[in-house]
């Protein structure tokens, strides 16, 4: 029997390729600007190099947006720190749209790691084309390692719907909602193709079993090792199984950097994942410290500015911290919506549930406080509607009661009742965008507020007479003396009338880019008259018309909305 023999050279040539380093990928998803967190996970990196050349930073997304240092660049600030940090490969999260989608990409652009995302695509005349690469293969050594991006198709919902269609409402991006889970298995295999012996997704799906969700990712696909999830803002290190049987790690470091991931990779390619408390993460990067500090000190003059005061909180949360914003009625959002009514002149004024980002808790409420409540840079619009439209839009508030829904409408100039044990009959369409409702109603009662004072309510119309007072054109009021602030204003509750017509105000996001689940976006957006009002700026008008202090009558809810 013959023997071969390989040429020396060739056996050193072959040990000397071989791993026996550790890769360490560190993660983080869902950081919503706690920009503090980047100095340690910079510093967790620093550390690991000691031990390892291969070291890699990753991020499953929702970074651009959460407070001021987001909200006031449009991201770019973020962006600036991002890149001192260091990252190697992101994934893009429902948030990194909310400043558009040309924001998003310019923002794409400026990071030095590669976005990834296999399920985002624009569409043209020509067909579809995929903004960014599905999928990239990294060699540390003599191993290689796949990495996968993948969206959640809420996105379209969750953002800003009027940035994904043209305005005869035909989509120009696809997020491929109905094959979600097979775009990601084409680029697992496509990296499988080209040699990678492990796959990292990194997965902004979340947990709703009523879009691709993550868990349901694992069980639809093989081929993938680990889902590095973010979106829901859980804590999650644990096993599932694929389509073949197969266990695959999920794993997510809950939000605004609670913990870092750590996935380890030995030599003999087992995975090892741990989920690092930030707390006990105390090397930070100097360099990346230094660039948080010279943002947050750039932008610390307009976020400190004291705007009012307030004997008490806005809360948008109970003594327990469980968030209630969005499933009842709270003196936060009896507030903003008194400041939507106040700032359009409108009827009614609304504020979705899921826009209320935190409470109002300091006794000296600042700029910066306000664009934590409402950080998404949105600016003051009116619809007019019919009353029954305007019934459909409180039907789908409620809809999940008691459980939580971003689409809860707080309300001012308007008083309703529900009675969540009557089933819901929404009807929904491809997109979970409303599309109309059955036989089964839960509202069980709605009043609208008829001021006395005939002039600023007509009510065979149920419209504003936009006198001298309130812009007609531009649906803004224009703050004088002549306006009353809603809780100082007498007159009478009365039945919605599904005939009449109303005017509705509140944030562009609902009101006029078909958030809140499209409920108004068949509503007739009433046209402006020179530049929006911004959202923020409408809270500190409204703190401004009451002298600086918040009225004591918002120090607790206002009774608006009963829930039997």
């Amino acid at each position: 029997m013959k023997r071969y023999f390989l040429p020396l050279f060739v056996v050193l040539l072959l040990a000397s390729c071989q791993r026996t380093e550790p890769i360490v990928i560190l993660y983080e998803n869902d950081v919503h600007c706690a920009v503090e967190g980047y100095a340690k996970l910079a510093g967790q990196r620093d550390l690991e190099r000691q031990q390892t050349p291969y070291v890699t930073l990753v991020s499953s997304g929702d970074f651009a947006q959460g407070n001021t240092v987001g909200s006031l660049t449009s991201g770019e600030a973020i962006v600036r720190i991002m890149n001192a940090v260091g990252y190697d490969y992101l994934t893009v999260g429902n948030h990194e749209f909310d400043y558009s989608v040309s924001q998003m990409e310019h923002l794409s652009q400026q990071l030095t790691g590669k976005m990834l995302c296999c399920n985002f695509s624009r569409i043209t005349p020509d067909g579809e084309s995929d903004l960014f690469p599905g999928y990239e293969v990294k060699k540390y050594g003599s191993t290689k390692v796949g990495f996968v991006g993948v969206a959640t198709p809420s996105t379209f919902r969750s953002s800003t719907p009027t940035y994904f269609i043209d305005d005869e409402g035909n989509l120009l991006y696809d997020f491929h909602a109905t094959d979600t889970y097979q775009c990601v298995q084409q680029a697992v295999d496509a990296a499988r193709g080209e040699g990678a012996e492990i796959i990292i997704v990194l997965s902004h799906l979340g947990d709703d079993p009523e879009v691709a969700y993550s868990r349901g990712l694992i069980a639809a696909t093989h081929g993938i090792d680990i889902v590095l999830d973010g979106h829901a803002h859980h804590l999650l290190n644990e096993k599932l199984a694929n389509d073949r049987g197969d266990s695959v790690i999920l794993a997510s470091t809950a939000t605004k950097f609670a913990y870092i991931g750590r996935l380890t990779i030995d030599k003999d390619n087992r995975l090892i994942n741990e989920l690092l408390p930030a707390c006990d993460c105390k090397t930070i990067n100097q360099t990346v410290w230094d660039t948080i500090q010279a943002v947050q000190h750039e932008l610390e003059a307009k976020v400190n500015a004291p705007v009012g005061t307030s004997a008490f909180a806005l809360a948008d949360r109970d003594n327990k911290d469980n968030r209630l914003v969005r499933k009842q009625e709270t003196n936060l959002g009896d507030f903003m919506a008194d400041v939507a009514r106040f700032t359009t002149g409108a009827n009614i004024g609304v504020c979705n549930g899921g826009g209320l980002r935190a409470g109002l808790y300091k006794e000296t409420i600042t700029y910066g406080d306000i664009v934590s409540v409402w950080p998404f840079n949105n600016s003051m619009r009116v619809v007019e509607c019919t009353g029954q439209q305007l019934l459909d839009a409180l039907e789908v508030g409620v809809t999940a009661l008691p459980l939580e829904n971003g689409d809860f409408l707080h309300v001012s100039g308007l008083r309703y009742t529900v009675n969540p044990r009557i089933p819901t009959s929404v009807i929904w369409d491809e997109n979970r965008m409303f599309d109309g409702v059955g036989s089964t109603r839960r509202i069980v009662k709605a009043e609208v507020f008829v001021p006395s004072h005939s002039e600023a309510f007509s009510q065979q119309s149920g419209l504003t007479s936009h006198s001298a007072a309130v812009s007609q054109q531009s649906g803004l009021t224009s703050h004088s003396a002549a306006v009353s602030l809603p809780y100082e204003q007498s007159g009478t509750w009365q039945p919605v009338n599904p005939d009449a017509t109303y005017t509705i105000g509140g944030q562009s996001y609902i009101i006029a880019n078909s958030g809140a689940s499209g409920t108004f976006a068949k509503m007739h957006v009433l046209p402006l008259q020179g530049e929006p009002l911004n959202d923020v700026e409408a809270v500190c008008s409204y703190i401004r018309a009451m002298g600086g202090q918040i009225n004591p009558i918002y120090r607790q809810p206002q009774k608006r909305i009963t829930i039997l």
